[in-house]
């Protein structure tokens, strides 16, 4: 009986785990000139500076554990809304890219097909950092170490401008 419900809990966990990377963006885009509308302007440097060691050990050193730990909650708080802009900007470029693929050129299908894969592995990068965001929430002085998707988010906006003729 428990082994079912075991069984159970964890597929019901790779659904809504599939599900969550699979999704598209929140609406869909018609074309490229919505996406440059609806994105969300992401500044890596300030995500760095919130989750930034030494700035960490500075405050720890500054401020009472009690003061802290509410600091570190906040600091981890404002972390958590980037992720999820970043996460919805992936899920509009999955979508945008759906509809380049739509068009069918074949000339830049492959492409398209990187571009809703580097997004695809962005949103893997995102659900990996908000466990490690939560865990260091729960434990505010735990020194967890974050998946680096700065990069892969970079990388994903590198590629929709290589695939720009595309979509417009």
């Amino acid at each position: 009986m428990v082994s079912t419900l075991i069984i159970l809990g964890v597929a019901l966990l790779a659904l809504v785990f599939a599900y969550s990377l699979l999704r598209g963006g929140h609406g869909e885009l018609l074309d490229e000139d919505e996406w440059t509308e609806k994105n969300h302007v992401i500044d890596v440097e300030i995500f760095r500076v919130l989750l930034d060691r030494k700035e960490e050990a500075q405050l720890r050193s500054c401020l009472s554990g009690n003061q802290f730990a509410k600091f570190q909650r906040r600091r981890i708080r404002l972390a958590l809304g980037m992720i999820r802009l970043v996460d919805e900007n992936a899920g509009k470029l999955m979508g945008l890219g759906r509809l380049a693929k739509m068009k069918g050129d074949a000339a830049l299908e492959q492409k398209v097909d990187d571009l809703i894969a580097i997004a695809f592995q962005l949103r893997l990068n995102l659900l990996l950092a908000r466990l490690c965001l939560y865990l260091k929430w729960l434990f505010p002085s735990w020194p967890v170490s974050l998946p680096a998707f700065e990069v892969r988010y970079q990388h994903l906006l590198d590629s929709l401008h290589t695939t720009n003729s595309v979509i417009a």
